[in-house]
């Protein structure tokens, strides 16, 4: 099949108003369908079908940086019906866990007065369904009981903690975007707060590992030299040289669509690393004139990313089917295509 781009022709809603800079990740659609949106220190809550704002929540003295809903992937019964339930962190480091249908706040934490970095609630729920999993700067994360706020228990990394992202295939898996590398987690549990500070693994060019030093071919070409060119590898050791920062690093994600896969997003490419393979294996590239990269969502069903840009236009990315020669590799290599483009 020939690789193909569509562009196609929305018609957009666009939602007015001016918004503070860290309002910029303050936002999330819901499973609902609503959308939860910070403005400055207030949260709209919108019906993206009419683009009309159906409530808004104030109480936050700060700017709101994240907004979450609670997940609602559990059985539900008179005693435990559906709710309209949302979590909220401003640039003072308050949380707020709203009943959104009266507008009230259910309860409000604070640990420090920092901006929160990151927070989600625990998406499997079988323990609990109120816990909140929360990034406090500069290097906590703490688990809280968003019903009571309760803090549950609390934990200390040696670096600043930038996101976290759960593996979809394993609760008990955390990795967590630090300013100098990642930090996985393989004993995250909600009773209890990990026993160990997780294994650090940098990434590195190819050329600064040992095990990577024989010379390159003369003349690489096709698929082998773009790979030359792209490939990183997961290290135990710092690197002195070629490193590929982190401090650029937009998000770091696991594909739910492929056990021990992981992206991290970079303004200009999207990073797939194998983990455990311990090196990428695929690469999506913006070309010399394109815009660059804010945010990505992986689907969860297929190998295809949807790649929001700086002008507002979304991108799909679908991995094609057809996969480098093996002989030119000597790994797996996952090549993703521009399937459509909607602005």
């Amino acid at each position: 099949m020939i690789p193909y781009t569509v562009n196609i022709k929305l018609a957009a809603r666009t939602l007015t108003g001016t918004l503070s800079l860290q309002n910029k990740t303050a936002v999330d659609w819901g499973w609902q369908g609503l959308i939860a949106q910070g403005c400055h220190s207030s949260i709209l809550i919108i019906d993206p079908k009419t683009a009309q704002t159906i409530q808004v929540l104030e109480r936050h003295k700060a700017n709101v940086v994240k907004v979450k809903w609670s997940r609602e992937n559990y059985h539900h019964n008179l005693s435990s019906p559906y709710s309209l339930r949302l979590a909220s962190a401003d640039a003072a480091g308050k949380i707020i866990v709203w009943d959104v249908v009266s507008g009230m706040a259910h309860c409000e934490i604070q640990e420090h007065s920092k901006p929160i970095q990151d927070m989600d609630w625990l998406w499997n729920q079988d323990a609990s369904h109120d816990l909140l999993l929360a990034v406090h700067p500069p290097n906590y994360i703490v688990l809280w009981n968003g019903d009571t706020g309760t803090k549950l228990w609390k934990k200390s990394y040696a670096e600043n903690i930038l996101s976290f992202s759960f593996d979809p295939f394993d609760p008990s898996n955390l990795a967590l975007l630090t300013s100098e590398g990642i930090v996985f987690i393989t004993d995250f549990s909600p009773s209890k707060p990990p026993g160990s500070s997780g294994k650090k693994v940098y990434i590195a060019s190819p050329h600064s590992s040992p095990a990577h030093s024989k010379p390159a071919a003369t003349h690489p070409t096709g698929a082998k030299k773009a790979l030359n060119k792209v490939k990183v590898l997961i290290t135990n050791e710092k690197p002195m040289a070629e490193a590929v920062t982190l401090n650029d690093c937009l998000q770091l994600s696991y594909l739910p669509s492929k056990k021990s896969h992981m992206l991290l997003l970079y303004p200009r490419e999207i990073l797939i690393l194998d983990l455990e393979l311990s090196q990428t294996v695929g690469v999506v590239a913006i070309e010399r004139s394109g815009v660059p990269f804010i945010q990505v969502i992986p689907c969860a069903q297929r190998d295809a990313l949807y790649c929001l840009h700086e002008n507002g236009c979304v991108t799909l990315r679908v991995c094609r089917s057809t996969a480098v020669p093996a002989e030119e590799t000597g790994k797996r290599f996952f090549p993703f295509r521009a399937f459509f483009r909607a602005a």
